[in-house]
């Protein structure tokens, strides 16, 4: 009867002891706070933005063990970016950061009851995040005047009907439509035909439209939706007719554009991730300014252009993705 009382004590200080010690793992768990990671799609842009993010709150002190870094992709789809960040909201989140338009405009909303600060990264209209408190980030500016330069100097003419595919769910594109537009009026002849795809089910539909409507090359601008999809779904189409593609940023033309003026997206996302880690020392969003990634380098697919047709011309420098 000892034994058995020795042996029943036994177990319980055992149980205790295990519950204690998980109890002490939760709760240490627990005090970490949690940096809320929502990326709107998967493509190399934005997937350059999340390293930049992560490389950005390296280099400025946060470690990431000592934190819960939840990530979260909305697949291209607006409606579970606003799940995800109602989620994260729900948890508490010390920061949220949102890469591209519909995941900070989700983010933003979601949190604008709550005291969590958000930080979007490559919003390319920053304006649209104006109405929002408690809010900063980096934006990316596409410069079309230098876009211009490289597609007018590799088709070797200005007189262009240039096809524009952009996305009605991302409330930055019409503008980059407009700004292009802008930019093409210094061109005799130019002209830009653009059309708006409602989802990403439409995007050969307004392909092969563009194309039937005799247009000499495509644009892409920053659009995430349509830039999703260049792979898998413009380039054999455009590639089929001959038709070149000139992106909007290196990862574009690494995959099958001819050539672009591109910024370096691993430079937005270190300047979105440098202000998530100066939220998380303490600083105010709203003391936090925003930072303006705009300066593109000029690169091109020799692979691509030999295959279309395309002389690299001497007139600019570039360099090529493909050595």
């Amino acid at each position: 009867m000892k034994n058995l009382k020795k042996i029943s004590a036994f177990i319980l200080t055992l149980a205790l002891v295990f519950a204690f010690a998980g109890c002490n793992s939760k709760n240490g768990e627990s005090a970490k706070k949690t940096i809320g990671i929502i990326q709107f799609g998967s493509h190399a842009s934005l997937n350059n933005c999340y390293d930049g993010i992560m490389q950005g709150l390296k280099d400025n002190g946060i470690n990431e063990d000592d934190y819960n870094i939840e990530y979260v992709n909305s697949n291209f789809d607006p409606s579970v970016s606003q799940t995800q960040a109602n989620n994260l909201v729900n948890k508490k989140a010390s920061v949220i950061i949102a890469i591209a338009t519909p995941s900070a405009v989700a983010a933003a909303n979601a949190a604008a009851d709550s005291d969590i600060p958000v930080v979007y990264c490559a919003i390319t209209d920053a304006t649209v995040m104006e109405n929002y408190s408690n809010i900063t980030g980096s934006s990316d500016i596409p410069n079309f005047e230098k876009q211009l330069e490289v597609v007018t100097s590799f088709m070797n003419k200005q007189d262009l009907k240039i096809g524009v595919l952009y996305s009605t769910e991302e409330s930055s594109s019409p503008v980059q439509v407009e700004n292009l537009k802008k930019a093409a009026e210094k061109y005799d002849g130019m002209e830009i035909l653009d059309s708006a795809v409602a989802d990403i089910n439409t995007i050969d539909t307004k392909t092969n439209e563009l194309i039937d409507r005799g247009v000499d090359c495509f644009v892409n601008l920053l659009d995430n939706t349509v830039v999703g999809k260049l792979e898998s779904n413009i380039l054999p189409i455009t590639n089929e007719k001959n038709i070149p593609v000139f992106g909007s940023e290196i990862e574009q033309v690494k995959v099958g554009c001819a050539a672009s003026a591109s910024i370096e997206y691993l430079d937005v996302g270190a300047a979105a991730g440098k202000a998530a880690a100066e939220i998380l020392g303490g600083k105010n969003a709203s003391d936090i300014p925003v930072a303006y990634i705009s300066e593109p380098k000029n690169y091109y697919n020799s692979e691509v252009c030999a295959k279309l047709g395309l002389t690299v011309p001497a007139s600019i420098e570039a360099a090529d993705v493909a050595e």
